[in-house]
């Protein structure tokens, strides 16, 4: 999978997830949207079958806010991993 950065403003940020499904881009929109300081936190795809899954976020210093937010989903991957380690 390949990030690209289409946009890096101070209060505003698109990512693209290039040859990935909607699946990442989601769970970290789902953290965002909890986030108090997260304006807006969407997902899009120009394209079903042909488009790259786009993460929005609108929000005072968004990239710190989605490094946040990646850092929370890793967490919870490595709780389950260990869970299931122990099955």
């Amino acid at each position: 999978m390949e990030l690209k950065i289409i946009e890096d403003e101070p209060k505003s940020m698109i990512l693209e997830f290039v040859d990935a499904d909607r699946g990442i881009a989601e769970l970290i929109k789902d953290k965002l949207i909890k986030n108090k300081n997260v304006e807006f936190a969407g997902v899009t795809k120009e394209h079903p079958e042909v488009g790259q899954p786009r993460l929005i976020v609108k929000a005072n210093k968004p990239k710190a806010l989605i490094l946040e937010a990646v850092e929370e989903v890793q967490k919870e991957i490595k709780e389950m991993a260990s869970q299931m380690s122990k099955s």
